[in-house]
């Protein structure tokens, strides 16, 4: 049988004894899942992942409504951005162990690690992508702003 304990915990252990099972190192946050959730979330078969996405919807209605709402529409999406970030972390945090233990039975360990670095790197040029043409279309007006 293969333990999972969190990389922090590894490193306080001493040597194992012999016959005791296999400890393996999960990493305490995983970027991908904190930075693209929907995405990294369908890829690695956790489905909660993509409610994300009509969150941060609902953040931008409610940012985005100032003119219509008024200054308490604004403060209520802040509000819901802060508490969607902290959820995101939350699942980033917990992402891995979840994802460790589904997939242990099809892949190896150091397989899985490998592809959650390229799932990082992946995730900050996406990061960066997306926050770039968000960016550029609000600052253009985008479509709603436009008579």
């Amino acid at each position: 049988m293969i333990d999972i304990a969190p990389a922090e915990a590894l490193a306080s252990e001493s040597a194992q004894p012999a016959g005791a099972t296999e400890t393996l190192a999960i990493p305490r946050f995983n970027w991908a899942a904190f930075l693209i959730p929907p995405i990294w979330g369908i890829a690695n078969r956790q489905w909660w992942g993509v409610m994300f996405l009509p969150a941060w919807v609902f953040v931008d209605n409610m940012l985005r409504s100032e003119s219509t709402l008024g200054a308490w529409t604004t403060a209520a999406g802040i509000g819901m951005a802060a508490v969607t970030v902290g959820l995101q972390a939350i699942f980033a945090r917990t992402a891995d162990g979840i994802a460790l233990q589904r997939v242990s039975t099809r892949a190896q360990y150091e397989r899985y690690i490998r592809h959650q670095r390229i799932w990082r790197v992946v995730a900050v040029f996406a990061f960066i992508g997306m926050a770039a043409w968000i960016t550029t279309f609000i600052m253009t007006g985008g479509p709603l702003d436009r008579p």
